[in-house]
């Protein structure tokens, strides 16, 4: 039997036991159970939707299935529930297939977009019988769907960590089946653990998913080797080894065109090495990835004013500005341009606004000595 975990999820299912009404064996049932050593005398659920319909003449008396379905429906908020047993006897003795009763009543509640009573029936099912692949695998997918529709954050992380212990116990189960680990690689590049990620999309390939599974896999390995690469490149580019970043972040760009921090870093290189026209070209890949990034508004703007245009320089800077209001070397910069423009008092008014910022920054006192010497 599936280790149904008790606390987590099951106070989001409690109040499901209210479409549930309890009534004692009758003459019927108790017929049909004859031969099965258990205590007669329990009460057995049905829906109280069914009790409607047979005093509104719409049916005629309560069937087997509705008190079998009644029975998972129980155990399915309440694994542990007083009579699991009795219940477990009855529905052994009385379903051909408690399966695809089970399978078939979470089909129709799902299709009717009840997804807590699709995941009562079939966690029903796998805390009374031994666990079944594809079963199991739904009732995973569900917890998932139910956390990404969920609007409370407690729940969300409830029905995501549930969801997320029943895959990795579908891969130690069935370790052949190639979708759990497909989830499994999401839920690690959640957890920013790319090593993990990697490895699971790598076997979910290799076991075989449908094409656009696999597609999507492929899709997420180059990203995850994009971020691996890119990782590296910053942090040769803090040791000032540039030759080797711009190595690297060339072969990021030659695979996925769609990184802006491999495009802004090459940019950035070649705003080091005073290379401003290749810069720029860098820099206007970025802004197609990203309009909103100040950073790289103002790297451009820097561009242009080392190549004299500092008209062009300070259209991009006052847009740097607007993005981001507190920039320190953004109000450095525009009030150094006006300078060199000889417009001092827009200068000052700038280098004013960077001095309540953070009067003791070094650039800033700088910039004060020369603009106010002028």
């Amino acid at each position: 039997e599936v280790c149904m975990n008790k606390s987590r999820i099951e106070k989001y299912l409690l109040e499901k036991t209210n479409k549930l009404v309890f009534i004692t064996l009758d003459d019927i049932i108790l017929k049909k159970i004859e031969g099965i050593n258990i205590n007669k005398n329990i009460e057995v659920p049905v829906f109280s939707s069914v009790l409607i319909d047979m005093a509104n003449s719409k049916k005629e008396g309560i069937s087997t299935i509705d008190i079998l379905s009644a029975m998972l429906f129980i155990q399915g908020i309440d694994p542990y529930f007083k009579y699991s047993k009795e219940y477990k006897a009855i529905i052994t003795k009385l379903s051909s297939n408690p399966l695809a009763l089970a399978s078939s009543l979470a089909g129709d509640a799902y299709e009717k977009s009840n997804l807590i009573e699709s995941l009562i029936f079939a966690r029903g099912y796998l805390s009374m019988f031994e666990p079944e692949m594809n079963l199991y695998f739904n009732y995973a997918l569900l917890c998932k769907e139910i956390s990404e529709q969920a609007l409370e954050d407690s729940k969300k992380v409830d029905f995501k960590l549930e969801s997320e212990d029943c895959f990795n116990a579908l891969v130690k189960l069935y370790p052949e089946f190639s979708k759990p680990y497909y989830y499994l690689a999401y839920f690690a590049l959640q957890h920013g653990d790319l090593s993990t990620s990697k490895n699971c999309f790598e076997k979910a390939i290799e076991l075989g998913l449908d094409d656009s599974l696999e597609n999507d896999s492929k899709d997420n390995l180059v990203k995850i080797k994009t971020t691996e690469k890119i990782s590296l490149s910053s942090e040769l580019i803090e040791s000032e080894k540039y030759d080797e970043a711009l190595a690297i972040l060339e072969e990021i760009v030659d695979e996925d065109t769609s990184s802006y921090e491999a495009y802004f870093y090459l940019g950035y290189i070649n705003r080091l090495k005073g290379e401003y026209e290749s810069a720029i070209d860098y820099f206007e890949f970025a802004y197609k990835l990203d309009t909103s990034q100040p950073q790289l508004i103002n790297e451009m703007a820097l561009c242009f004013a080392f190549l004299g245009d500092l008209e062009q320089a300070l259209e991009l800077l006052e847009y740097a500005f607007e993005l981001d209001s507190e920039s320190i070397e953004i109000l450095c910069n525009i009030s150094m341009v006006y300078y060199n423009l000889e417009n001092i008092e827009k200068a000052k008014y700038y280098i004013n606004l960077a001095e309540n910022i953070d009067p003791h920054d070094d650039i800033v006192q700088e910039c004060i000595k020369l603009i106010y010497k002028a």
